[in-house]
């Protein structure tokens, strides 16, 4: 007890001492105001493009420092992309100045944060706002058309910038693209393979298949789609078209094979997928497909032996279907005229069958599901005579994803096939001008909207229409209309 009571006085004087000799200090430091800022001008957020000018006019107002001279003080102006981890974050100078004037922005398309600094050269205290910029370029997002101008293949684009569209004539030799497209026209075609990769894929008869830079519209000689097959191939490799089939895959048809891509896997292009399981021979499939949604099946044609055959979701081999009530599934000789999937009814597969005997036409429907790997039958019927007369010889078709009509023409004439009524309906008619292209585009700010390209073989001058698809066989209504392209012969809509 007694220790303790010592010790509690002595700790008692200790603390006695050092409150006395803090008031003894009061008064011995003497505080100065600092030159504060306040930083105005600069907004929030700003939209900018790559290789044009970018400008922030800023307003500074000085605590100590009314009249301003700017040998007194630093300025900074930067950014950073924050999307990337921050090892890879590279800090990009803009300026050095009050004012932010860049005559040509340099920095890549994509989100950054902005930062403006003021640093006080005299006590070394600075300042910072923080801004956000959105890089575009002129040719950041849109659709993009293989025209055909004189037998030549040119890589056109309506370009989607400030809220409209712009139209951009041989968009690879505006932006000074190294890739100069050779022969005839085929093919171009957008999806983000991977989930941080966009592939723009083109095709012509000589230069083959490639990417281009999704960005910039640049070009490599490993952007040739080669470069993602394991198989032997050549370099400048065509394929006949490529398209998404599911949740980061994609199905690749040349020469009468098809490859499958799998990110998930790590599988690029290789060996060919149209064998059936327990098969020894590859078969030829015919160059169409109902490509699967999400977790599906992928639906082929066997041409070899005239079937129908599923592919399901991270397999490299096919598989038989057992027939349904509706049609086996083995077609005996009929040739596949058309196939395609649809959204329409929650999903279904159409192919329209000719007999080569008589040239009758059949139109096959098969349920098609994201989440279900099973092909079930919906559908087989025969199309009427006097419809199937030029039905089958139509030079395109697209199944319409709300309404299930099927749209094909003729020349100059689009029609519209009905297939609850079985009877046919002349939409358009185009006069002198033929029609290249009837499509959807589901990747696109109209994937319900059906897509008519049409030209002037004599003027050289393609067009491009929207048109909006109502209910009970009512008339087309024109929304939005295009010129400038040559004869489109593929489109595609490059997102973001």
């Amino acid at each position: 007890m007694r220790r303790y009571l010592k010790t509690k006085y002595i700790l008692g004087l200790v603390l006695v001492l050092f409150l006395s000799a803090c008031a003894e200090d009061l008064g011995n430091y003497d505080y100065s105001e600092i030159n504060e800022v306040t930083i105005n001008g600069i907004e929030s957020e700003y939209e900018a493009l790559t290789g044009e000018p970018f400008k922030i006019t800023t307003e500074l107002q000085f605590t100590l420092d009314s009249d301003v001279d700017d040998q007194n003080y630093e300025y900074k102006w930067s950014a950073i992309n924050p999307s990337l981890v921050p090892a890879d974050q590279e800090e990009f100078l803009l300026g050095d100045t009050k004012n932010l004037d860049v005559t040509s922005l340099k920095l890549t398309p994509g989100e950054y944060s902005g930062y403006f600094r003021v640093t006080d050269k005299e006590t070394g205290v600075y300042w910072v706002k923080k801004f956000k910029i959105t890089v575009k370029t002129t040719i950041y997002e849109g659709w993009l058309a293989m025209s055909d101008v004189n037998g030549a293949a040119r890589l056109d684009m309506l370009s989607y910038i400030d809220n409209q569209y712009k139209f951009i004539p041989d968009v690879l030799d505006y932006v000074g693209s190294e890739l100069t497209l050779k022969g005839a026209p085929e093919n171009v075609y957008c999806f983000p393979y991977d989930a941080q990769k966009y592939g723009i894929y083109l095709t012509s008869s000589e230069t083959g298949t490639t990417k281009i830079d999704p960005d910039t519209f640049g070009w490599a000689l490993e952007d040739y789609l080669s470069f993602e097959m394991l198989s032997n191939v050549p370099t400048d490799f065509k394929a006949d078209f490529i398209e998404e089939v599911g949740s980061w895959s994609s199905l690749m048809h040349s020469d009468g094979n098809f490859y499958y891509w799998f990110r998930i896997y790590r599988w690029n292009y290789d060996l060919p997928i149209n064998i059936v399981n327990g098969e020894t021979q590859y078969f030829e499939a015919a160059p169409f497909l109902g490509a699967a949604d999400g977790y599906g099946s992928d639906v082929l044609y066997d041409n070899t032996n005239k079937r129908f055959v599923r592919h399901p979701y991270n397999t490299k081999e096919c598989y038989e279907m057992a027939d349904g009530s509706y049609f086996s599934y083995h077609t005996g000789n009929k040739e596949l005229v058309y196939m395609k999937r649809t959204d329409y009814n929650g999903g279904e597969v159409f192919a329209l069958l000719k007999d080569p005997d008589n040239n009758d036409l059949f139109l096959a429907r098969m349920a098609s599901r994201r989440w279900n790997s099973v092909i079930s039958q919906v559908g087989y019927d025969q199309i009427p005579a006097e419809i199937a007369a030029d039905m089958v010889n139509a030079d395109n078709y697209a199944i319409d994803p709300t309404f299930g009509y099927i749209f094909y023409n003729v020349g100059s004439k689009l029609y519209q096939y009905d297939l609850g009524l079985k009877t046919s309906k002349l939409m358009l008619d185009k006069g002198a001008n033929d029609i290249s292209l009837v499509t959807y585009i589901k990747r696109s700010p109209v994937s319900k909207k059906l897509i008519v390209a049409s030209y002037d073989a004599g003027a050289a001058n393609g067009t491009m229409e929207i048109y909006s698809v109502p209910a009970v066989n009512g008339d087309l209504t024109l929304e939005q209309s295009y010129e400038g392209f040559g004869k489109i012969v593929s489109l595609s809509y490059r997102q973001r």
